[in-house]
Parts: structure tokens; C-alpha cells; sequence
């Protein structure tokens, strides 16, 4: 199983589309299962409640964890830059479910990391921020992190990627990841 993970909960993100583009890239490139979490479907209680007890976390983030994150053999983490990283939202989910089962989670499952942003860098810089909790987590990092920058120069009306160079390219680093 790979599971595509959408790094913030911005209500109607460019994220959140590309996400949705790559998850249907991957379905035609990748015969294996594929599951989708999105920073907008955590609960609400995870703000409010002591994220570093397993005894206090939501049963809908268990759930996530149990469907989404344990099963998995890969991960695609696409993340926007915020504040020259990634979301504060993305880094509390994942310390939120490493406090239950975190070497089921994470330890020796391969991940690839897509930035996207509207500017120049495609935040790389929060990719290397990112790549370098899941490599304390035990995560082994697919080598090429692939940042899209300008997204909204790339994108139709319809918020999706019409590129036909980051198409290629997309397409190119999801067939290399799926034979990681």
C-alpha cells in the first residue's frame, strides 16, 4: 500500500488538488492499493487534548494510523511551504501517532516528498526539514524530492496541473518511487 499524505488543512489548497492529481496519477501507474489522508480530515479534538498520550488520542486519528499509516509500505508526503517549512499541522500529526505503534508507523518505510508552493523554491527547504524527521523516525527518504514551484502558473481553472513538463516529471518521480 502506498498512502498519499496532504500536508495542511487550508481549506481549498492548491495542496489539496495536486494531492488529488497525484493520487490519481499514481492509480495509473501503481497496481497496489493507494490510500489518501489529508491534514483537513483530523479531528478537531487533536488541538485540544495531550497529543504525547496514547491514552488521550482521538479514535478517529487511530483510525487514520490503523487504516492509513500502519499498512503502508510507502508514503508520498506533499507539503506546502509554510514559513520556509512545512505546516505546524503535519508536524503534529506525526508526533501525534508516533507516541502509538511509531516503528509500525514509520521504521524502514519508504517516502517521497513533493513540495509545493506559488513561489520560487518549491520549498525545498521545508522537504529537508520534513526528510529530516522521518529519517529520525527510520524512514528511508526516495533521493530525488521533487519541489513544484509556481503552482498557479502551472494549474487551469479547475486548480488542476496542465503543465505537460511537470506532468512528465511527476509522472516520472511517481514511477521511480514505485520502483524504490
Amino acid at each position: 500500500m502506498i498512502t498519499i499524505i496532504q500536508a495542511t488543512n487550508r481549506i481549498d489548497s492548491n495542496t489539496e488538488y495536486i494531492a488529488r492529481q497525484i493520487r490519481d496519477l499514481i492509480n495509473t501507474i501503481y497496481d497496489g492499493p493507494v490510500g489518501y489522508v489529508s491534514m483537513q480530515d483530523l479531528p478537531v479534538e487533536i488541538l485540544h487534548v495531550d497529543p504525547y498520550s496514547e491514552q488521550s488520542m482521538p479514535e478517529k486519528l487511530k483510525e487514520i494510523q490503523d487504516q492509513m499509516i500502519i499498512p503502508a509500505e510507502k508514503f508520498i508526503w506533499i507539503s506546502p511551504e509554510y514559513n520556509g517549512s512545512y505546516p505546524g499541522v503535519l508536524k503534529l500529526f506525526i508526533d501525534a501517532i508516533s507516541v502509538r505503534n511509531c516503528e509500525e508507523s514509520f521504521a524502514f518505510k519508504k517516502s517521497a516528498l513533493i513540495g509545493v508552493t506559488n513561489g520560487r523554491s518549491g520549498n525545498i527547504r521545508g522537504l529537508d526539514h520534513l526528510a529530516a524527521v522521518l529519517i529520525h523516525l527510520k524512514s528511508i527518504i526516495f533521493p530525488r524530492l521533487l519541489p513544484i514551484s509556481r503552482v498557479h502558473e502551472l494549474m487551469d481553472d479547475n486548480r488542476y496541473i496542465i503543465h505537460d513538463p511537470t506532468i512528465r516529471v511527476l509522472r516520472d518521480h511517481l514511477q521511480g518511487f514505485t520502483s524504490f
